[in-house]
């Protein structure tokens, strides 16, 4: 981890994301960029001149979002974090997503409210947005933990796909607490691959990365989302970590699966996307 994206609008939620990513950036030894998307309304220029050539006072909104941002800048400087502001007016095509390839990120931490009924159904949230268009991992933050520790590291997948890619981005966050990744293997009623199969596929994912400590876990379920809340109740992690694409035999779980446990789970989940 070398660059991490933290956006904010300032929220409560996006408080409790600003400090586990200002926890995050201290041990790692990498810098923060801390982003607000601006609702531009008012055009390019926010200094109004009057009559008499003075400028007047800059939108209230405007003055309010910078002042924040550069208290929060100054908050990771303070603890030891490089941070830069990224002050973004929106004028309504600006996505946070947008500007992770750009800026070089490798690593995202952005709190979300969820999404649930309707409001999911029409529209989703701003966070599931961002964790089905990110290249860079997301790690999303819900409610304000007790202690920083990503020790426990919960990471399902079908092992349809060799998830060694995904692993080695889990085991950037989980090593900074000398952690333990807790192997899950989330299979629907229709898989047929068989648990010795899926072992050895464990086995081989193991040897890749000899110095990690890992545990396997195994469950079959006709709902994947059931099955690794069930799971995270036998295991408690700090963390639950998953891919966007899950395949089980021809049936492929795209973003959907990752964008419902962000909506919809309290503990901090991890997205990978490996679409690419």
């Amino acid at each position: 981890m070398k660059k991490i994206l933290i956006p904010t609008d300032f929220s409560p939620c996006a408080e409790n994301a600003f400090v586990v990513a200002l926890e995050i950036a201290r041990k790692a030894g990498t810098g923060l960029i801390v982003q607000h998307l601006f609702d531009d309304k008012s055009g390019s220029k926010h200094v109004l001149v009057n009559k008499m050539g003075e400028a007047e006072q800059p939108d209230a909104a405007l003055t309010y979002a910078k002042a924040e941002l550069d208290a929060l800048v100054r908050r990771a400087n303070q603890a030891g974090v490089q941070a830069k502001p990224l002050l973004v007016m929106n004028k309504g095509v600006d996505k946070i997503e947008n500007y992770i390839e750009p800026l070089g990120i490798d690593f995202v931490v952005m709190g979300s409210h969820g999404a649930t009924g309707i409001r999911e159904l029409v529209i989703g949230s701003n966070t599931q947005r961002v964790v089905k268009h990110s290249t860079a991992p997301v790690l999303v933050i819900k409610d304000k933990p007790e202690a920083i520790n990503f020790s426990k590291v919960l990471f399902a997948s079908t092992f349809h796909e060799d998830p060694g890619k995904a692993i080695n981005l889990v085991l950037k966050l989980s090593n900074l607490w000398n952690g333990t990744i807790h192997l899950l293997y989330a299979g629907l009623g229709k898989d047929d691959q068989t648990k010795a199969e899926v072992d050895e596929k464990m086995n081989v994912l193991e040897r890749q990365f000899p110095k990690a400590t890992f545990t396997r876990n195994f469950i079959t379920t006709n709902d994947a989302e059931w099955g690794i809340k069930h799971a995270a109740d036998d295991i408690h992690p700090d963390v639950i970590a998953l891919t966007t694409h899950m395949r089980v035999g021809t049936f492929i779980f795209k973003h959907s699966l990752a964008e419902n446990l962000v909506n919809h789970e309290y503990l901090p989940v991890l997205v990978i996307n490996t679409s690419e």
